[in-house]
């Protein structure tokens, strides 16, 4: 490995995604911002893997993901925002849920996606506690500015 491998390990992958990857994970914010669950499938690998620490337990393959969002009620979730962001030099993204109390939207989850091939390979999902060593938003405004 030491022959086929940088040096360091922060070189390993570009610190650039190229543009189908940049796409893709637009489409994905967009298609769950739309609660579009047959254009999220469309986008995962058969064998996608979905996890949710500290959460016990993986969800494999895109039938079994894709019934775990829809048994849990993503569709009725409610009005959702997201920033894109990254986790680790991969692509994130930020999901902010509407709170009509507090008007505004607050943190959710952050999903961080794995693209292999031009398809989401794995999503691992984080709780809202994780936003502010991010350094994300701590809530978005009604209006969609920032």
């Amino acid at each position: 490995m030491r022959e086929h491998l940088p040096a360091e390990r922060q070189d390993w992958t570009s610190g650039e995604e190229d543009p189908e990857t940049r796409e893709l994970v637009r489409r994905f914010a967009d298609a769950s911002v739309a609660k579009d669950i047959d254009g999220l499938a469309a986008m995962l690998r058969d064998d996608v893997r979905c996890s949710m620490p500290p959460t016990p337990g993986m969800y494999v393959g895109r039938d079994t993901v894709v019934n775990d969002w829809v048994e849990d009620g993503f569709a009725d979730l409610g009005r959702l925002r997201c920033v894109l962001t990254s986790v680790n030099r991969q692509p994130a993204l930020a999901f902010y849920l509407w709170r009509e109390q507090e008007n505004a939207y607050l943190p959710l989850t952050i999903d961080v996606l794995r693209i292999t091939g031009g398809a989401i390979t794995e999503i691992v999902i984080f709780h809202d506690d994780q936003f502010p060593r991010l350094g994300l938003p701590e809530r978005l405004p009604s209006d969609g500015t920032e």
